[in-house]
């Protein structure tokens, strides 16, 4: 029984080393990855403060209980289609869409979402994008 895994340990060892070295020949060796860039953190008190961010041309975070789900990204940003949850449903809207009454989805850029609240400009910015995982597939 002992002798059988220490086989097993030998030929997993084997694969691994193989495995690198055809990596290492292809050059799609990874050394260190990046670290992705830090994002600026938000103002939290100016806004609240001032009503919107100071003197920044900045439009305030939105507060409204919106949560981004996913989209349907178009090569053009202002023909995306994104979807939502707002109160306890999900919402499939475009460009110039009413999310609730006298909530429009204004714009669309590469920074996230623009809403129109109540005559009030508010962005939801794009959520961090998570690193992929998982199993390379080979060949």
């Amino acid at each position: 029984m002992r002798s059988a895994s220490h086989l097993l340990l030998v030929a997993l060892c084997g694969w691994l080393a193989a495995q690198c070295v055809l990596q290492l020949a292809d050059g799609q060796a990874v050394a260190a990855l990046p670290s992705p860039p830090l994002a600026a953190l938000p103002q939290l008190l100016d806004g609240h403060w001032h009503g919107r961010a100071a003197n920044s041309g900045e439009l305030p975070l939105t507060r409204l209980p919106v949560e981004y789900i996913g989209s349907f990204k178009a090569r053009e940003l202002a023909a995306t289609v994104v979807v939502l949850r707002f109160e306890q449903r999900q919402r499939t809207l475009t460009r110039g869409q009413r999310l609730a009454p006298g909530v429009v989805l204004q714009d669309i850029d590469e920074r996230g979402l623009i809403f129109d609240n109540h005559g009030q400009r508010e962005r939801l910015p794009w959520p961090v994008q998570r690193p992929p995982f998982g199993i390379k597939q080979q060949g």
